[in-house]
């Protein structure tokens, strides 16, 4: 019986932080969290198969490493894109579609509880918008980085 109290009360204080980040509701601090242990597992395999683009396995995800990504120019198809560009450089502000220009609802999950709440969906649009900026798949340490950085936008 006293185990089960233990393993309770163990529970509850790992369970804290999950509720104590800011404007992020539960469901999407736990989807957000679940999303950096398998993309920390998969960078690993990435970086093993020499997927990484220099990336180091044990390297943790930050804040900063996701923002320069969010804000980095990829110029392609006689165009200059960024994820800033439909998303503004404030994932906390609305932003617009570069072609069809419809209000894009904010990015940061601190301010829309729409966003990442659905790890399906987190992965779909990841890989749909990595193809529309690179051509191919973001790595999982540039999608780790941006979750991590996308986190700390209070």
């Amino acid at each position: 019986m006293k185990k089960a109290y233990v393993l309770l009360a163990l529970a509850g204080l790992i369970a804290f932080p999950v509720h104590a980040e800011g404007n992020i509701s539960a469901k999407q601090s736990e989807v957000m969290k679940k999303l950096l242990v398998a993309y920390a597992a998969k960078a690993k395999v990435e970086v093993k198969e020499e997927k990484g683009r220099g990336t180091v396995s044990d390297k943790p995800f930050t804040a900063e490493a996701g923002q320069k990504f969010f804000l980095i120019r990829r110029t392609w198809q006689s165009g200059d894109f960024t994820c800033s560009g439909c998303h503004t450089e404030d994932p906390r502000k609305e932003g617009k579609h570069i072609k069809t220009k419809a209000p894009i609802k904010p990015l940061a999950p601190s301010v829309n509880p729409e966003r990442f709440v659905d790890v399906q969906k987190v992965e779909a649009n990841f890989t749909a918008h990595c193809m529309d900026l690179h051509e191919r798949d973001c790595t999982a340490y540039e999608k780790g980085n941006l979750i991590a950085y996308l986190m700390s936008v209070k």
